[in-house]
């Protein structure tokens, strides 16, 4: 809505969390945060809801808890009847009676108040935002700017891809330097709307696109063409004549290039369409003082109706509807009678638990609040019955199975499942609250648990100098002995080696007897000789013919260096390995036959 690819030009804005917001508000001016909110774009959101029952008007349900607990001070603001006729082409009216009086009468259980605008809620909200009843105003529509609201909030919505609660927004504040060099004003947006086309005039000017007005607007044809009367016929043709010469020439160099090609037409622009950009119909100013004090009254939630309301609408009937309407107003509730100082309030809050700086709230302090939700949500659960529903088997029975009765009710519940779990309703709950607002409404309680967290720090004592004692060596913690079980010990002979061959000695040297590892016999296979393999000793050119005999196994030792041919190997203990070597052997002594 509003002027189309307008946002392209104002930037997405910055997003900061509505929590901050009405930090911010409380510490600075002691109060909660007012907004002004356009329902329209509400209403139109929420027939977009599926599932339950009555999902359009439950969706506003949860966004009017979700702001109670935010907290904030809403006003809704909804369009009256002398807003224009014809809106984009297409006739506007009030939308749907029933879901608008539906949607009123809601907003007003909740303690919010209802404030009907006499022509469109946007123009209407921005008024109240100039004249300070609101510090914001929350709409889709970019025409709340063009009507002269300074701070304007839109895009409430989910901040992460994993979570799916509203907690940011995107504020536009025309203070902000990133805007105000842009260069837009109001006149220059009612110019950008004329040109471009806005919802008064969808069309605009032919072939004229969103980028060409704005550098238009910033050529200061929008200040200008905003000055004029609507009698003054000859200024207005004036004015368009001077438009017509920069957009073929561009002779002060306001267009990026010339644009000869577009024409402007000669009924350009549009009187009515002007009037209703720069002279909405709004309230006057004899009963704004009303306005205010409406949005300032306490808010008073009607909390037995307001369960009424859930048990018709949504279905939530019996006991356990009552129960789920406690927990989901519970931490709500708990912020806006904190927030408004009732009396008791200090006995709501049973203990404070933890502090944090969440995401959700860009690192706005928090304190984890213990509460008894039935005490802050007080309906009489007594009043409430059971949901039992009679039934039985045997109405429409094709026999008469005495056993089948029985087993049927038997067959209820499956063995060892668990029931499904209640919410106790009676036992403390946990909920984060901003940290502002518990110390302005309950300083002591807060005080209490400061004082006792800063008890539980142990206070650090000055380190003492000592010598640290060597550290014991760390060993391969294997056990002694742990390899005599693979290995046989045994003592050599005096003057033979390891083969049993006599070891030659020097002169007076004399036999030693040393214990050695002996390998057992498998490690130890025997190297195939000369005089086992005769036909190696053939030349070169006998040799030729074995050629086609197998290379040596790529895991067998090399060669001894003192031996020729397989003299000297030592083929190592592998599965399967010897039987290999004995057929490589025995095929050698064929082919040498």
């Amino acid at each position: 809505m509003g002027i189309k690819g307008i946002y392209g030009q104002l930037g997405p804005g910055k997003r900061v969390s509505l929590a901050q917001l009405a930090a911010d508000s409380i510490q600075h001016q002691n109060r909660p945060f007012r907004i002004a909110i356009d329902i329209a774009i509400w209403q139109f959101q929420t027939q977009a809801a599926r599932g339950g029952t009555n999902p359009a008007i439950r969706t506003l349900f949860y966004r009017l808890v979700r702001l109670m607990g935010t907290p904030v001070q809403p006003v809704f603001v909804f369009d009256g009847p002398n807003k224009p006729v014809f809106k984009r082409n297409k006739r506007s009216g009030r939308g749907d009676g029933v879901a608008t009086a539906q949607a009123k009468q809601l907003i007003r259980l909740f303690g919010f108040a209802v404030h009907d605008a006499p022509g469109e809620a946007e123009a209407e909200c921005a008024l109240l935002q100039q004249h300070g009843i609101v510090d914001a105003v929350l709409s889709e529509d970019v025409d709340t700017i063009m009507f002269g609201c300074t701070k304007t909030l839109r895009n409430w919505s989910a901040e992460g891809k994993t979570s799916k609660t509203p907690t940011h927004v995107s504020l536009y504040d025309v203070s902000d330097p990133k805007i105000a060099e842009l260069g837009l004003d109001r006149q220059g947006m009612v110019l950008i709307a004329l040109m471009s086309g806005g919802d008064y005039l969808p069309d605009g000017i032919p072939g004229c696109g969103v980028k060409v007005a704005y550098e238009a607007a910033k050529a200061g044809f929008g200040r200008s063409i905003c000055t004029l009367k609507a009698s003054d016929t000859n200024g207005i043709r004036d004015w368009r004549e001077s438009l017509t010469h920069e957009l073929r020439t561009n002779e002060q160099g306001h267009f990026r290039t010339k644009h000869r090609a577009l024409v402007i037409p000669e009924d350009f622009p549009n009187i009515e369409v002007l009037r209703y950009y720069t002279h909405p119909v709004v309230s006057p100013r004899s009963t704004l003082d009303a306005v205010r004090q409406k949005v300032e009254r306490k808010q008073t939630i009607h909390l037995e109706a307001l369960r009424e309301f859930t048990r018709e609408t949504f279905d939530w009937d019996y006991k356990i509807g009552a129960i789920k309407f406690i927990r989901v107003l519970g931490q709500a509730l708990l912020v806006q009678k904190l927030s408004q100082g009732e009396a008791n309030h200090d006995g709501w809050v049973k203990r404070i638990s933890g502090r944090r700086q969440h995401f959700s709230t860009d690192a706005t302090p928090e304190l984890r609040l213990a509460y008894v939700p039935e005490e802050v949500v007080p309906i009489d659960l007594s009043k409430e019955v059971d949901e039992v529903v009679a039934s039985g088997r045997d109405g429409l029975a094709l026999n008469s199975d005495d056993d089948f009765g029985a087993d049927a009710e038997s067959a209820g519940v499956a063995d060892g499942a668990r029931a499904p779990k209640v919410f106790d309703v009676s036992k403390p709950d946990l909920t984060w609250v901003l940290e502002s607002v518990a110390r302005r409404f309950i300083p002591d309680t807060v005080r209490s648990w400061e004082e006792a967290t800063a008890a539980k720090i142990p206070r650090k004592s000055p380190a003492k100098k000592t010598t640290a004692a060597p550290k014991p060596k760390k060993g391969s913690g294997m056990p002694r002995g742990a390899l005599d079980g693979f290995v046989r010990v045994t003592k050599s002979k005096a003057g033979h080696d390891e083969t049993g061959r006599a070891a030659e000695l020097e002169p007076g040297a004399k036999a030693t007897q040393k214990s050695r590892l002996k390998v057992p016999p498998l490690l130890r296979s025997p190297s195939p000789s000369k005089r086992h393999l005769p036909h190696l000793q053939l030349g070169r050119r006998r040799f030729s013919s074995l050629r086609a005999l197998p290379r040596r196994h790529p895991h067998c030792p090399p060669p001894h260096p003192l031996g020729h041919g397989l003299a000297g190997y030592r083929i190592p203990v592998i599965p399967g390995m010897v039987a290999r070597c004995a057929r490589l052997v025995s095929r050698v002594v064929v082919l040498r036959g």
